[in-house]
């Protein structure tokens, strides 16, 4: 698992949705649509993605339903 999403604020639960690339779309993009700044990672954890990926026009991405992590008592 991506160090990101295992130490991250969420934890992956299922998918919410499945989008379909449009031209010119980009990774960062959807997520900052669904998601808002910074949570690329959970998408490309999700689909097996890495950051650098280029998306082609068509492809389908599963956006993951995020839930927040409870917080451990010490």
């Amino acid at each position: 698992m991506d160090d990101r999403v295992r130490t991250g604020a969420y934890r992956i639960v299922g998918t919410m949705q499945t989008v379909t690339v449009k031209k010119g779309e980009t990774l960062q993009r959807i997520s900052r649509r669904i998601f808002g700044e910074g949570m690329d990672c959970y998408i490309e954890a999700y689909n097996g993605l890495n950051s650098g990926d280029v998306l082609q026009e068509g492809q389908k991405i599963h956006i993951p339903r995020l839930e927040l992590k409870k917080k451990k008592n010490k």
